[in-house]
């Protein structure tokens, strides 16, 4: 028993969808085990040679490695590589080869309208898919599969589901309309709407294209194609006259034109057997039946063959040109030996191709994309001309033998404009002379009219459009709310001419697809109808499986429910056509957790219940192309259009948050167009003023306390007289130098106190070191931010870190003009940033532990920190005796830093009393105690001395101290009443010195040779001492402590020889080229000393 009509369509289906799903379980195998070269390791360990063949030239045609896989390689494919798929199979591994042997037959039969399916032959079918299914987990397949088994055709179309929340007519579109299995499991590579007249010649590509009866049950037969395969029908049949059996079709691209011709190509295939088929009964009735079995067809695009190494064949005939392509095509290699020789020398043949056509009637001629293989061959040259300029030539053969030849027909294509093959001269002058030579019979055909659009794209994406009493009943709804609120909308929207575009277009608004149709259509990269399709199918993909968290009631599909989160075709093909700049339009305004359009939806929940204002951006971006000067972008009664649906929102909700949108949106540009209102559409041209302002809500107040802190520390570097630590953790080291702290802008004083834990951490700073008493304790003020002056730093520096923001994260989009108006911004807010950095750090405050925090407010600003604390800041503390350049008479009296008869000074520690206690004022350094000590002594005050504080070597009065060190423990302060009396001079012969030449000589003068003074110990007297040896380097510095200086400071003559012997090291070897070598032998240069190497 056979199985029935209804059966074997059903069974076709299974067959597509299966296979669909099949290859890619394949690629995934493979993919794991071979990588990125799988597509060699399949065709070298699977493929027979002729089917190596095949997939090769597929390659070559456009077809994907996926795309190629077919069911005659299964069964192989499952025995060569039963190790890979054993973890899938397991115990059934050893059956999946017979499996899909017996499934690959079935098919094998089926694709023949005239042979018979038995039914055991088409369950055992049923059953191996199912179980493959189910055993690779493909849910949706085997529920798919069981599906098309169980359907008779007699069961009713499922009524619309009607829930109680919602009135008649309120059904979601979801709920009426069933899209294809590919869609609804978004299976959507470009391959699936890149209909390719090449594969399927073939027999390669998507079972939707290559397979006969799947792509005529997805075929919408607009009148244009019906006009055009009757004209071919007739021609094949020997009914139409010479003239009208060359058709030229020239059209824009993506009108249709690839579509057409694959109709072409499978209706003259199948010739006498299509009429079994129930797809093509519609097409028939108009076109008449085929009287020929089978067609011969010849087909030739810009891939078949190469035009500067030619194509070779399975049996080893290497054609050349399109002439010897088409002959080959048609009756094989003995067709192909009447052209053979114009084939190899690359010459036109004339008056030959006749000879062709009589041989291989009925004979169809499908030739596409012809302009642009032209513009190829030019390059190749032919004699003194080029294969273009003969492919050409040809042309006029080619159309004058169909014309002369009953039962052949040949349709030839054409661009629309030169852009289609590139906008050049030479593009140009190809077209030209085609459209010259190619008969332009039926050149006015248009394959799908623009209201057809609707039917094809219903067609393409749907099994089942659903019930018409439920669309009418949607539609009718909709046409009321627009009556109601005629006055917001477009006029033409409440009348009855657009409630009939509406029903064509559902479940589609037809704004959606007119934004595409028409806007998007205006590209001349963008393919009118397959671009349509793709964009549209994707949509429907993407709500399909979202269906139960879409918000709003969803009657229609509108513009609105674009997500470009989500929809990465969507984006892709606007950025393709539009430029990568709309990335970022897309990420900052329109779609995705961080766009404003999200934000505001986030925030307003009368908003963000429709997520209206991601709605209303998604059709401001849809509408921004193919429109320009008044009619650029989109107006309110327009997106008004686009988005309300009755018991939806409230239509003022689409202006605020319109309103809303136009205060954050980096990239929306409107302007007023009269009366009409605004228009709107966005840019990649961002908005500075908007930019600056959203970012600066983007900065984290964290991120404004560190660009202060790097602007102090930027400056600190400047800052002549203090050592500036910049918020420093509290375990500050001693200081022995003035120390200006300068506290991070948290904390925060006023004129009148220190606030908050400002000051616990000022006192701990101030007296502690660690978990130790500080020793220094007068070293250190700190510098303030106040009160008053931290919010308008905090604005400066927000503006700053915004402009910086924008310029990072935009500078690729953003314009000349733009980018200079970012820096002179930008440079603003940092010159008022370092203004308000002055204000702001205002405050002094001096720690003492009697007194505890004293303050000093500065009023007079410089224009930089640095300037304000080396100018502004030191005067104001020496104004206010807090910091002495140095130390008076009467301070030192007070603070009992004076010598008595009975008790010396240290000299050292009356400095160390100054930078130790914090009941002193502060010095300016060791220079203001040391001039001080010594400008009271050359006054008289009192005498400095060296010595060990009991007794003293050395005694200096009213005169000036040599290599004087207030660090110099020797130094004492002394009563000037304990100076000794100078001694009578004693007369002395002082003999010639003669020169020494020792390492360090220290010759006494005048000389005194030893006698006896009264009648004290006789002291031995010297005439000099030397000095010499080895001084470890770390000890260097004892040669002054002890030979240099304190022999210097009493008068003595001092010769120093010295010798220094530096060795290289592995980690720091001496070469010529190292500063530390060429500075030491300038040094020996300048200073007369020998410079000796080794």
């Amino acid at each position: 028993m056979n199985i029935t009509q209804l059966q074997r369509e059903n069974l076709t289906k299974a067959l597509v969808v299966f296979i669909e799903a099949f290859r890619p379980y394949i690629v995934s195998v493979l993919l794991q085990e071979y990588g990125e070269t799988w597509p060699a390791e399949y065709a070298n360990t699977v493929l027979l040679p002729d089917q190596r063949t095949k997939w090769n030239e597929g390659l070559r045609s456009g077809s994907t490695a996926m795309g190629l896989l077919d069911y005659p390689h299964f069964k192989h494919f499952a025995i060569k590589y039963k190790h890979l798929i054993r973890s899938d199979f397991e115990k059934k591994t050893g059956d999946l080869p017979n499996w899909l042997g017996e499934i690959y037959e079935t098919r094998n039969r089926i694709a023949h309208y005239n042979e018979q399916i038995e039914t055991d032959e088409a369950t055992k079918t049923w059953i191996h898919m199912r179980t493959i299914a189910r055993i690779l987990k493909m849910t949706e397949l085997e529920e798919e599969l069981k599906k098309l088994e169980e359907s008779t055709g007699s069961e009713p179309k499922p009524e619309p589901k009607v829930t109680e929340a919602l009135p008649s007519g309120s059904q979601a579109w979801f709920r009426v309309v069933q899209p294809h299995f590919d869609i609804r499991l978004g299976r959507l590579d470009e391959s699936v709407f890149a209909a390719n007249l090449a594969e399927v010649a073939l027999g390669n590509g998507r079972e939707v294209y290559k397979d006969a009866s799947t792509f005529f049950s997805k075929t919408y037969f607009t009148a244009g194609l019906k006009n055009i395969a009757k004209t071919v029908l007739k021609g094949l049949n020997g009914k139409e006259d010479a003239e009208n059996r060359v058709i030229s079709l020239q059209t824009g691209f993506g009108g249709g034109k690839t579509h057409t011709l694959i109709s072409l190509f499978h209706l003259c295939k199948g010739g006498k057997s299509v009429i079994e088929s129930p797809y093509t009964e519609e097409l028939l009735r108009y076109t008449g039946i085929p009287e020929f079995d089978s067609a011969n067809i010849a087909v030739f695009t810009n891939t078949t063959n190469d035009a500067a190494n030619g194509r070779k064949t399975a049996d080893g005939v290497h054609i050349q040109t399109i002439w010897g392509e088409l002959a080959y095509q048609l009756g094989g290699k003995e067709a192909y030996e009447i052209v053979r020789k114009n084939d190899e020398q690359l010459i036109a043949p004339a008056g030959l191709f006749k000879s062709v056509l009589e041989k291989c009637k009925p004979a169809l001629i499908l030739v596409d994309e012809l302009a642009d293989y032209c513009v190829k061959a030019s390059a190749r040259k032919a004699g003194s001309s080029s294969l273009a300029d003969q492919t050409i030539s040809f042309m006029q053969e080619l159309t004058e033998a169909v014309a002369g030849t009953n039962h052949c027909v040949a349709v030839i294509t054409l661009p629309a404009s030169p852009q289609e093959v590139g906008n050049t001269p030479e593009a140009q002058a190809i077209l030209n002379s085609l459209q010259k030579r190619v008969s332009r019979v039926g050149a006015d055909t248009q394959p799908v009219a623009d209201d057809e659009i609707f039917e094809v794209i219903r067609r393409r994406l749907f099994e089942n459009i659903g019930d018409p009493r439920t669309i009418e009943a949607v539609v009718s709804n909709y046409l009321g709310l627009y009556q109601q609120y005629w006055t917001e909308l477009p006029s033409h929207a409440a009348k009855s001419e657009y409630k009939q575009r509406m029903l064509k277009a559902y479940p589609f608004h037809p704004e959606l697809i007119d934004i595409f149709r028409v806007r998007w259509a205006s590209h001349h990269d963008f393919q009118r109808t397959r671009g349509v399709l793709r964009l549209l199918a994707s949509i429907v993909s993407d709500l399909w499986q979202r269906q139960h968290s879409l918000a709003g009631a969803n009657r229609l599909i509108h513009s609105g429910v674009v997500n470009f989160a989500t929809l990465d075709s969507m984006s892709g093909q606007l950025k393709k056509l539009y430029g990568n700049g709309y990335d970022a339009v897309i990420t900052a305004d329109v779609a995705g957790a961080a766009s404003n359009a999200f934000k505001i939806d986030s925030t307003k929940r009368e908003y963000g219940q429709w997520d209206l204002t991601q709605s209303i951006s998604s059709v401001i971006l849809m509408s921004s192309f193919g429109s320009d000067g008044a009619n650029k972008g989109v107006s309110v009664a327009e997106l008004k259009l686009h988005l309300l649906n009755p018991d939806g929102f409230n239509h003022n909700n689409i202006n605020g948050a319109l309103n809303e949108l136009e205060g954050v949106a980096h990239y929306l540009y409107y302007a007023q167009t009269g009366g009409a209102g605004k228009r709107y559409w966005f840019h990649t041209k961002p908005n500075i003023n908007i930019l600056i302002n959203q970012a600066k809500g983007d900065i984290k107040d964290h991120d404004v306390t560190a660009e202060i802190l790097k602007r102090i520390d930027d400056k600190r570097k400047n800052v002549q007289f203090f050592n500036v630590l910049v918020n420093p953790p509290e375990d500050i080291p001693e200081q022995t130098r003035p120390t200006l702290i300068i506290l991070g802008p948290h904390h925060v004083a006023n004129p009148t106190q220190v606030n908050g834990q400002t000051k616990p951490l000022i006192e701990r700073i101030a007296t502690k070191k660690g978990n130790s008493e500080r020793i220094y304790r007068n070293t250190m003020l700190f510098l303030l931010c106040s009160e008053a002056g931290i919010g308008k730093l905090h604005s400066c520096v927000r503006e700053y870190l915004a402009c910086q923001k924008i310029n990072q994260e935009y500078q690729n989009q953003l314009e000349r003009d733009q980018k200079d108006d970012l820096r002179r911004r930008m440079d603003e807010a940092s010159k008022q940033t370092e203004t308000a950095l002055v204000v702001a750090y205002s405050i002094v405050v001096k720690y003492a532990v009697k007194s505890g925090v004293d303050k000093i407010v500065i009023k007079q600003f410089k224009e930089s920190l640095d300037s304000q604390i080396n100018q502004t800041i030191i005067a104001e503390l020496k104004e206010q005796e807090w910091l002495l350049e140095s130390v008076g008479l009467g301070t030192l009296r007070t603070n009992q830093l004076l010598p008595t008869p009975e008790h010396s000074v240290k000299v050292k520690d009356i400095y160390e009393a100054f930078i130790r206690f914090d009941d002193k004022p502060m010095v300016t350094g060791k220079d203001a105690v040391s001039r001080s000590i010594q400008k009271y002594c050359s006054n008289g005050e009192y005498c400095i001395a060296t010595g060990d504080g009991s007794s003293f070597t050395r005694y200096f009065f009213q005169e000036s101290i040599p290599f004087f060190d207030v660090d110099d423990i020797t130094y004492w302060l002394v009563d000037k009443s304990l100076k000794p009396q100078p001694l009578a001079p004693v007369p002395v012969n002082i003999p010639d010195s003669g020169n020494v030449t020792t390492p360090i000589s220290i010759v006494n003068e005048p000389f005194v040779s030893p006698q006896a003074i009264g009648d004290t110990e006789i002291i031995k007297q010297l005439k000099s001492i030397i000095i010499s040896g080895k001084v470890p380097l770390e000890r260097y510095t004892e040669l002054f402590n002890y030979f240099i200086t304190p022999f210097a400071m009493n008068g003595n003559k001092i010769e120093i020889e010295v010798k220094f012997k530096i060795k290289s090291s592995e980690s720091n070897p001496i070469d010529e080229s190292k500063p530390q070598y060429k500075s030491a032998k300038e040094a020996a240069k300048q200073l007369g000393l020998n410079f000796e190497e080794e």
